[in-house]
């Protein structure tokens, strides 16, 4: 790309700005709308600093008509700061899950950093109940569950990368489910058998207090057998604290969609937002529901893992959602935004190796049948690791101190050495049995990820870095994207953003046409009354 340098051009010479030569060189070099935009931004910034702009933007969009281009735009300024997303260190994975990895990314044709999320939660939800990690400070403990998030625009193959590392999951269940039919149906009749005596002596001519009560005490001696179920991907938070209770308290929520967002948003609750299973189930915090007409709901230690492959626009609806970021909900994710690949996909793509296949599968199966255990062993790290991880939670408290790069995220920044900790182990448990030690090594790999993640939450979570203008700015135009126009009145803009009234939408909106976002169109000489409000949307926007 040829950018312009226009550092030298004198202040008693504005009118360089406008001369023939200027012109002619600009729309030579400038070959594509990127081109073109980003130049045009280099000029009208010269022109601001020289107090000719209305004349230079003038000027160029005359001279975009003769030069069959179309209106001209500056690349619009960005919200919060720019952050460099830096590529995922494969080498940090175990052998043969950094293999697998970029045999799944070469077969769907996607960038590493689409799967690793999912893959890392796949391993979450077969070992999240199996074993917990000890703080190297203290005697604390952590789970093994991680909540994640990817985000990607729809056509970024989502489903294909995610569907792969599931596949040994649903077979794992399916087996499972299908050697042990014969106990789950033997359970359900033997319940329905007692449950019908039960009534039978509890109420009606039949009704005898002691033959009830003996009743009630088979039942409760009775050991439940249920379906196996690892992964809902659609529930509403009751349903999600029964599946978990049938489970014996831990499940995963893994889906390509999000569609759990809309759940949570209250979709199915007339609006009312229930974030507590999914706050209670990250730590193992005791959760108790009273149920009216059916068993209360009790779950001693909840653990829940959280896989998410979202949608941009579901994404800043879930960021702009005050009681998700409130009550600390949005903090508790690990996030990634994989470059895109669509249009440069091969029509032929790399099987994923029969070898690969059969030695990841074998490795989830493994994780799948570790021992569960009421009191699950608790898994230490040598000296060597305390080092590494004195220098991560070092870095990490600096870095939320006045000036450092969570300053203003210390939420998110306060949980990251307890996610940390957690990929430590569950890169342990990939290669060890959870009574041996975590190595320095493993410690040092885990740390790394960590950091990978932190500029994906710096760009996740820029907008809580806003003012409250900007925020709103942000806001409506993530709503005008969603209309997919290069034209629309302050009306539809409104009708976008229901929680502006006209006079509150005015702020935002000169911000986002000052930030090069929009453009107000002026009504033609001679109009008259009162003239409506129109404006152009950048077309770099839909990018």
């Amino acid at each position: 790309m040829s950018i312009l340098d226009l550092s030298d051009v004198p202040k008693d010479r504005p009118s360089f700005l406008t001369s023939e030569g200027l012109t002619d060189h600009f729309f030579t070099i400038s070959m594509d709308e990127h081109e073109r935009a980003e130049n045009f931004r280099v000029i009208m910034d010269k022109a601001r600093e020289l107090g000719v702009s209305d004349t230079v933007f003038q000027h160029y969009q005359e001279q975009a008509t003769l030069w069959k281009v179309p209106e001209l735009w500056e690349t619009p300024k960005p919200f919060g700061q720019e952050v460099q997303l830096a590529e995922f260190p494969l080498s940090c994975l175990p052998g043969i899950l950094a293999e697998y990895l970029k045999a799944v990314a070469r077969y769907v044709q996607v960038y590493p950093e689409m799967a690793v999320l999912p893959l890392l939660s796949v391993l979450s939800l077969c070992v999240q109940d199996k074993a917990v990690v000890k703080h190297p400070g203290n005697n604390h403990t952590e789970p093994l569950n991680l909540y994640t998030m990817t985000i990607a625009a729809p056509g970024e193959r989502k489903t294909g990368s995610f569907k792969e590392f599931m596949k040994p999951v649903k077979e794992y269940q399916d087996y499972y489910n299908e050697i042990n039919r014969s106990r789950v149906e033997e359970y359900r009749s033997k319940r329905d058998y007692l449950e019908g005596q039960k009534k039978k002596y509890t109420t009606g001519p039949k009704a005898n207090l002691e033959m009830a009560i003996d009743y009630t005490k088979q039942l409760a001696q009775l050991e439940p057998v249920h379906e196996l179920k690892l992964n809902v991907s659609d529930a509403t938070p009751e349903a999600l604290a029964w599946e978990m209770y049938l489970q014996g308290g831990k499940i995963g929520v893994l889906g390509d969609e999000g569609a759990i967002f809309d759940v949570l948003s209250g979709l199915y609750s007339g609006g009312a937002t229930n974030l507590n299973i999914f706050l209670e189930a990250y730590d193992g915090s005791d959760y108790y529901i009273t149920r009216r007409t059916k068993e209360n709901i009790d779950l001693r230690n909840p653990l829940l893992t959280m896989g998410l492959m979202v949608q941009p626009e579901l994404f800043i609806q879930a960021m702009n959602n005050q009681v998700f970021s409130g009550r600390g909900f949005i903090h508790r994710f690990l996030f990634s935004f994989p470059d895109s690949k669509a249009g440069y996909q091969a029509l032929r793509s790399e099987n994923i190796p029969e070898n690969l296949q059969r030695q990841y599968s074998a490795l989830v199966n493994r994780l799948l049948r570790l021992p569960k255990s009421d009191k699950p062993p608790v898994m230490v790290s040598d000296n060597e690791a305390y080092n590494i991880y004195d220098d991560y939670h070092n870095h990490l408290q600096v870095n939320m101190r006045p000036g450092g790069i969570f300053e203003n995220l210390k939420e998110w920044a306060a949980k990251q050495f307890a996610r940390c900790m957690k990929i430590a182990a569950i890169l342990h448990l990939c290669e060890h049995e959870p009574s041996e030690i975590i190595s320095g090594q493993t410690v040092l790999n885990a740390v790394s990820i960590a950091m990978w993640t932190e500029n994906h939450a710096l760009k996740a979570l820029s907008t809580e870095m806003l003012d409250t203008t900007e925020k709103d700015a942000n806001y409506v135009l993530e709503r005008i994207k969603t209309a997919d126009k290069l034209e629309l009145t302050k009306g539809q803009i409104l009708r976008l953003c229901r929680k502006f009234n006209a006079d509150e939408i005015a702020e935002p909106l000169e911000l986002l046409e000052d930030m090069g976002y929009i453009r107000y169109i002026q009504p033609p000489p001679g109009t008259r009354g009162r003239p409506p409000e129109n404006y152009k949307i950048n077309p770099l926007v839909f990018e």
